[in-house]
C-alpha cells in the first residue's frame, strides 16, 4: 500500500499493528460501522471496535457477519460490558463465553459500572476469560463518583486505590486495563484546567504504565475530545491507548498522534521550522488551548 506522499515526506511514524500500545479502540453502537467506507479507509489505524449495550437489540446474524468483516479487516471485536456484568449476575458467564466466541468476539471486558463486583470478583473472572482464550481488558472507574470507590469527588480519584486495582487486574492477566472515560475526562477538566486532577492522572500512570492503560473518553455535553487527546499524546507520546472513538473522528485523532494538528501551531511543524530542539517532537510546549476551544 501506497500512502500519500509517503514516499517524499518524512512524516512522524508510529507503532504498526499488531500494537500492544498506541492502541486506538472504535465505538461502534450496534456493529454497524464495519462496512463503513471510513473503516476500509483507515483500517490500518484501527485496532479494536466495541458495541455498547445496544447490541442486545440487533439480530445475531447481522451481528456476526459485521464482527467477520472488521476481523477481516484485522481488527479486534470486544462486546461492551453491561451485558457481561449481566451475565455475571446471573450466573452464564460460560454460556456468554461460547455465544461470544461463536460471533467472532476475542475481547471480552470485564466492569462493574453497577453490578457492585468485589476487586476479588473482578480478578476471577479475568482469570477465567483468559483460560477462555479470550483477551480481556478489566475496566476500572465508574461513571458516577458517588458509585466509584476510586473517586473522593467527581474530579478526583484516590490514587492508591487506582493503582491497586489496575496491577491486580493485570496481574492476573488483564491484557490492558481500562480507565473509564468520565474519570479521565474529569481528572483532565473539560478545559484542561484540573491541575490536581492531572497530577494524581500523572501519578497513577507512573505506577502503571501508560502502555498497560487505554484511557477511554466520553464528550461532554458538546465540550469537544481533541484537545484532551492532544493533551494525552503530548505528555505519553504518540502510542499513548485511546478508546471509545466515534469512527468518523479516526482521521482526526490520527492526525493528532503524528503532530500535524492538535494544538493551533501543529506541532511537528513547529517541531521542523525549530530545528528539531528535542528528541522528540511531541515535547514541544503547546500554546493555550483556550484558543481552539468554542464558547
Amino acid at each position: 500500500m501506497k500512502r500519500l506522499m509517503h514516499d517524499i515526506l518524512d512524516l512522524p511514524q508510529r507503532a504498526e499493528k499488531p500494537r500492544k500500545k498506541g492502541v486506538t479502540m472504535v465505538i461502534d453502537i450496534a456493529w454497524f460501522g464495519a462496512t463503513s467506507p471510513l473503516v476500509a479507509a483507515y483500517k490500518d489505524y484501527i485496532d479494536c471496535a466495541k458495541s455498547t449495550a445496544r447490541c442486545l437489540w440487533v439480530d445475531e446474524e447481522l451481528i456476526q457477519r459485521n464482527i467477520k468483516t472488521y476481523r477481516d479487516w484485522g481488527i479486534d471485536v470486544q462486546i461492551g460490558g453491561i451485558p457481561y456484568e449481566i451475565a455475571v449476575l446471573q450466573g452464564k458467564q460460560k454460556q456468554y463465553m461460547d455465544r461470544a466466541r461463536t460471533l467472532g468476539t476475542n475481547i471480552i471486558e470485564v466492569e462493574s459500572h453497577a453490578a457492585g463486583l468485589s476487586l476479588k470478583q473482578m480478578k476471577d473472572e479475568v482469570a477465567n476469560l483468559k483460560q477462555e482464550g479470550f483477551k480481556v481488558v478489566g475496566e476500572v472507574g465508574a461513571k458516577w463518583a458517588d458509585l466509584d470507590e476510586t473517586r473522593p469527588n467527581r474530579d478526583a480519584v484516590h490514587v492508591e486505590k487506582v493503582v491497586e486495582k489496575m496491577l491486580q487486574l493485570l496481574d492476573v492477566g488483564a491484557d490492558h486495563v481500562i480507565w473509564e472515560g468520565m474519570v479521565v475526562r474529569a481528572l483532565l477538566g473539560n478545559r484542561l484546567e484540573n491541575k490536581k486532577g492531572q497530577e494524581q492522572l500523572f501519578k497513577v500512570v507512573e505506577a502503571v504504565k501508560a502502555e498497560n492503560i487505554i484511557f477511554e473518553m466520553w464528550s461532554a455535553r458538546g465540550n469537544p475530545n481533541s484537545p484532551l487527546w492532544g493533551w494525552l499524546v503530548q505528555h505519553f507520546g504518540p502510542d499513548v491507548n485511546l478508546g471509545n472513538i466515534n469512527v468518523q473522528d479516526i482521521s482526526m485523532l490520527e492526525t493528532i498522534r503524528r503532530g500535524l494538528s492538535y494544538d493551533p501551531a501543529h506541532p511537528y511543524i513547529r517541531w521542523l521550522s525549530h530545528g528539531r530542539p528535542s528528541p522528540n517532537w511531541w515535547e514541544m510546549e503547546s500554546p493555550d488551548y483556550k484558543v481552539d476551544l468554542p464558547g
